[in-house]
């Protein structure tokens, strides 16, 4: 094993939606004639139709919302949306929020949340293994110039579930920064909707194993899960016989199964997880399957 720790578990993005009624835009208006002008906490307005359209950013840039009365009347849809990172947020900036933005708003709900999990072994020495009910998902892979992968998404950006997995190391070097590990890969899973509130649950549908595949005896065999180890998208090109046929070889030979220990550091992290979801909207955490 190249390592095998969990180094941190967190939240990495957020799609916050409600209801502003039309009797309190005027609040958002003043909000943002304050801070428009502030040293701190700045509010930028990039495009406005002042009682049907505002688009913005609070907090110096930190946290995209979009007001827009006319597209949530047409699509049935809430009417205001906050996207934003939480882990770049200070207490202060939160407080900011939970005082200013989030009482203005009715019918709260969490929409969108990116459960992150960042290691210190390779994960693309691993191979991201449907089990139970759970349909193949189309795959995109993206390999630098020696053709060493550093990232995969799995699934459809559209879908309610995608993981993506990516080399953290290479993107902050390539953003000027040090990094004095090995290693430091990141798993992260982009939930909407329903699957939002089953992010304590995601590796129920999903193990993730290094198998030995020196123990498969024919050479044909061995030569096509290197190939399906390499290319994953090349899954789907496969007849539901021959697939089943190569997931079960998975299934039956030695690997190194990395899953218990996601679920068990998961597990760990779960309360404090929930509490950060209860604490930014005071103990009023709702989940909507529709945006």
């Amino acid at each position: 094993m190249e390592g095998g720790n969990i180094l941190n578990i967190t939240f990495d993005r957020m799609t916050v939606m409600g209801d502003l009624s039309d009797n309190r835009v005027s609040l958002l208006n003043q909000l943002i004639k304050k801070y428009s002008i502030a040293r701190e906490n700045k509010i930028h307005v990039s495009d406005t139709r002042y009682h049907s359209y505002i688009r913005g950013k609070f907090l110096d840039d930190l946290v995209y919302f979009e007001y827009d009365r006319l597209k949530a009347k047409s699509f049935n849809t809430r009417n205001f949306r906050i996207e934003f990172n939480p882990n770049n947020l200070n207490i202060e900036q939160v407080e900011w929020l939970q005082k200013n933005v989030i009482p203005m708003l009715t019918d709260v709900g969490i929409t969108r949340l990116d459960l992150a999990f960042d290691v210190d072994f390779k994960l693309s020495n691993y191979q991201f293994i449907n089990v139970g009910n759970a349909r193949e998902k189309s795959t995109v892979e993206f390999r630098n110039s020696s053709q060493q992968l550093e990232t995969l998404y799995i699934g459809k950006r559209e879908s309610d579930k995608m993981i993506r997995l990516y080399d953290k190391k290479v993107e902050q070097m390539k953003k000027g920064n040090e990094v004095d590990q090995p290693y430091w890969w990141r798993l992260e899973f982009e939930l909407k909707r329903e699957t939002v509130d089953e992010f304590a649950d995601v590796f129920e549908t999903l193990q993730i194993k290094k198998p030995d595949l020196k123990e498969i005896e024919k050479i044909q065999d061995r030569a096509m899960l290197y190939y399906l180890r390499d290319h994953p998208e090349e899954w789907a090109e496969l007849g539901n016989s021959t697939k089943s046929k190569y997931r079960k070889m998975l299934r039956e030979i030695k690997n190194e199964n990395m899953t218990p220990l996601f679920k068990k550091e998961l597990k760990k992290k779960k309360a404090e997880l929930l509490e950060q979801l209860d604490g930014w909207f005071k103990n009023q955490y709702r989940i909507f399957e529709k945006c």
